[in-house]
């Protein structure tokens, strides 16, 4: 009696769950650039795929699509996954860096084991679990660990188990002789073998870091790159799948019904990311594999009919949908590095805005077009740009312009409209760094509160005081009836404009909000931790 109370005790004190009680498992989700495969366990329903940098991704066994990855967001402390393994009592057991976690439910609710308090040495980590008749084990470089299968409490060392024990997957420590093996499969989709490693379709060796059999004598094989197989026992062939963003550093999100990203140039393998959320699916084009695809980071993203539009530092990327093919073009604006912060469809032409200013690109040719803005904006900073009732919102480090389409003149905001008596412009009318919209209103925002105009009376009015948000530079906004979303350097705010309701989300997994985009029922972040969806009606 006494044993089981104090067990209860350690129970409650290690656990550990989603950000807040009142979400559900999956209201906050997380994706990332996976990195290496490093383990692999089965349930019933699902592969579970631990990853280097991605957390646990989900992969439905009879579907064969991948569902909602587990990470930080479902309350993990790293998403660097070192081992995963699913137990016969239902839980599921991931090792990362920081120590042991445990789920009852497979999803959330993780109770977790601080790596001092299993007595793991100073740059050791788990490389593989594994489970006996009674016991879990944790197999690590030199010696096993055995831990009691409920409460995860560290019950002996030893250098080899003393029974029997069923692992799941782990990095392979030593390349094997995998000859025999590999010889006896085909591998689709452009995939061959050397009969030592893999070969990628683009031509890359691509080597083998786990491999897996479930209870189906099916053999799964994980790369390096994050690809992993499902090996047929009867046709003898290996199908890959993989879904991974090509940066965990998202800077902007372009698209309507799926997505495309874009964001730093912080290694070779960068690149930029299509997803289609609904079918699960995520294509990379890597810029040292793709044709005719410079090296840039990503600051801005236009979809246009026939053509998606990247902005770059002194770069444009054009990609052809029909044809799935790049092009680049140079894009200069003064002098030294100019990033492409903004870019939006103004008929023929497409204006692009930069840290150094504006300039206005023909659609077809991708030549610049001389006009008086390109001198009245430049060398400022161009933050946000928007379309609306004929007029070209630009919002500077100078100030809030308007450019009317029709009477082709640049206007400041204070001279357009009509001001309702209550209405207080802000005292600091410089840098107007986000705007978000939709049909009847326009919002802009700087550190002294958000504006907004309401295009059916074209009449100002205050939306958001500076007190909701801290008066801090405001990176992004969206939009969606009464509620605006708010992201700047201390998380996100959802205010409800009518009711005067705000909440604040400032979870370490979500990083710096760089874009924000609203689809259906859910918000995307693009973020310095990966693409965030968060499920708010």
């Amino acid at each position: 009696m006494i044993r089981h109370f104090l067990l209860s005790i350690l129970y409650v004190s290690f656990a550990f769950t989603q950000p807040e009680l009142r979400f559900q498992t999956f209201d906050w989700v997380q994706y990332r650039h996976t990195g290496k495969v490093n383990s692999i366990t089965f349930s019933d329903r699902f592969a579970y795929i631990g990853t280097q940098s991605g957390g646990v991704l989900r992969f439905n066994l009879f579907s064969e699509r991948f569902e909602e990855p587990i990470t930080r967001a479902q309350g993990l402390h790293s998403n660097i996954i070192t081992a995963v393994h699913r137990s016969s009592n239902s839980m599921l057991w991931v090792a990362t860096p920081m120590g042991i976690e445990s789920s009852l439910d497979e999803e959330g609710d993780w109770r977790f084991i601080n790596r001092d308090m299993i007595g793991l040495p100073p740059g050791s980590y788990v490389e593989r679990i594994g489970e006996s008749e009674h016991y879990i084990w944790l197999d690590t470089p030199g010696l096993v660990y055995r831990l009691d299968p409920l409460t995860g409490i560290m019950i002996g060392i030893m250098a080899n188990p003393d029974e029997s024990v069923n692992w799941s997957s782990g990095l392979l420590r030593f390349q094997p002789e995998l000859s025999e093996f590999l010889i006896e499969y085909s591998f689709l989709d452009g995939w061959m073998t050397d009969l030592q490693n893999l070969i990628h379709p683009d031509g890359e060796n691509m080597d083998i870091t786990t491999i897996a059999k479930n209870s189906f004598n099916e053999v799964w094989i994980g790369t390096e790159d994050g690809t992993f197989f499902r090996g047929d026992p009867t046709m003898k062939s290996m199908t890959p799948f993989r879904f991974s963003l090509s940066s965990n550093d998202i800077q902007t999100i372009g698209g309507d019904d799926s997505f495309w990203l874009g964001g730093q140039l912080v290694h070779l393998q960068s690149g930029v990311t299509y997803m289609d959320i609904d079918r699960e699916i995520a294509d990379n084009y890597m810029f040292n594999k793709t044709i005719n695809m410079d090296e840039t980071s990503i600051f801005s993203i236009l979809e246009l009919k026939k053509e998606i539009w990247f902005g770059g530092e002194n770069t444009l990327l054009v990609y052809n949908k029909k044809q799935d093919f790049w092009r680049s073009y140079n894009l200069r604006l003064g002098g030294g590095v100019s990033r492409a912060t903004s870019m939006i469809d103004a008929g023929d032409d497409v204006w692009v805005g930069s840290s150094r200013g504006i300039t206005i690109l023909n659609k077809s040719n991708k030549k610049p077009i001389l006009s008086k803005v390109e001198e009245y904006f430049n060398n400022i900073y161009i933050y946000d740009m928007a379309v609306g009732k004929n007029k070209i919102w630009i919002g500077t480090e100078t100030g809030l312009f308007l450019y009317d389409q029709t009477k082709i003149m640049i206007q400041e905001y204070t001279t357009y409209g009509y001001k309702k008596k209550d209405v207080t412009f802000p005292l600091k009318y410089i840098d107007y760094t986000a705007f978000t919209q939709d049909s009847r209103q326009i919002l802009a925002a700087n550190r002294s509160g958000v504006l907004k105009f309401n295009f059916m009376d074209r009449q100002w009015s205050n939306a958001v005081d500076p007190a909701i948000f801290g008066g801090l530079e405001i990176k992004a906004m969206a939009l969606h009836k009464n509620i605006v979303f708010i992201a700047n350097e201390n998380g996100i705010v959802q205010y409800d404009m009518k009711k005067n309701l705000m909440d604040v989300f400032n979870y370490s997994f979500i990083g710096q909000v760089n874009d924000m985009y609203i689809k259906g029922r859910k918000i995307w972040l693009g973020t310095t931790e990966g693409l965030i969806s968060y499920r708010y009606k």
